[in-house]
């Protein structure tokens, strides 16, 4: 095996531009956090953080830039911002999103549109928005967080659902669209994980936490870093021939029933 053979490493993300938005928390800032570690230079968005973009880039760097990802003409803005100081984008993971619980019948009309605009326009104008210049370099890897409730039915999530079922579907017609430029276009479904987003719910009633945990062939919740990990392979060079798919990371829950 010659010294260039052994010294590759398919994880190594050095000189990669990342895109990853709703960086700044939960599951993005572990994203931002694992391809950082790989040695992208990471850009996390979020409409709540400051913009800090200056300097010379390097590797293993991250810098925040704020956007609203609901608004394409702010999605846009984000990725000239990136292209202009970085000169390109490789990576984009669609992370921003949001989830609002209540019976169909009571979901409201806002409620509804916050999470298609957030969850689904959302993703859908931050991958157009890159796909020009992922063409232009002849290659590119997109990660899209759709959600287990993608696979299956959950109760009082009906909104929730239907964008992330959405989501799973817009990246395979992407996936078909774009393969021919090098481009691919995954998705990854995170089960329960414990985000800041779900902690209040969990703490609301000790007896949720047990019943999902009784759902979960592993045994527990999924941690953030649980699908930073995944995202990362999907991001890599070692998934090169994947495209279209989602990885469902939920410790087996939409494997099936556990108590059949």
């Amino acid at each position: 095996m010659s010294p260039e053979t052994q010294a590759w490493n398919p994880l190594d993300l050095s000189g990669r531009i990342a895109v990853v938005t709703g960086g700044t928390k939960g599951i993005g800032e572990a994203i931002v956090r694992q391809l950082a570690q790989a040695s992208a230079r990471v850009v996390a968005v979020s409409r709540s953080t400051p913009t800090a973009m200056g300097g010379v880039p390097r590797d293993g760097e991250v810098v925040t830039l704020a956007a609203d990802v609901a608004v394409r003409a702010e999605v846009e803005g984000m990725v000239d911002a990136v292209v202009a100081r970085h000169g390109t984008v490789d990576i984009l993971v669609n992370c921003a999103g949001t989830a609002r619980r209540a019976p169909a019948l009571e979901q409201t009309e806002a409620d509804w549109r916050y999470m298609v605009e957030l969850n689904l326009f959302g993703t859908m104008w931050a991958c157009r928005a890159v796909q020009p210049v992922m063409q232009k370099a002849g290659r590119g890897r997109i990660v899209n967080v759709s959600s287990v409730a993608a696979a299956m039915g959950l109760m009082n999530r009906a909104g929730y659902g239907a964008t992330k079922g959405a989501v799973m579907q817009l990246t395979r017609c992407l996936a078909l669209e774009w393969g021919r430029h090098g481009i691919t276009v995954n998705a990854v479904g995170p089960g329960i994980t414990v985000t800041p987003l779900v902690k209040p719910y969990l703490a609301a009633s000790p007896e949720r936490e047990r019943t999902m945990l009784h759902k979960i062939p592993l045994g527990r919740l999924g941690q953030p870093e649980d699908m930073a990990g995944a995202v990362l392979f999907l991001a890599s060079d070692l998934a090169g021939y994947i495209t279209g798919q989602t990885l469902y990371i939920d410790g087996g829950w939409s494997a099936g029933d556990v108590d059949w």
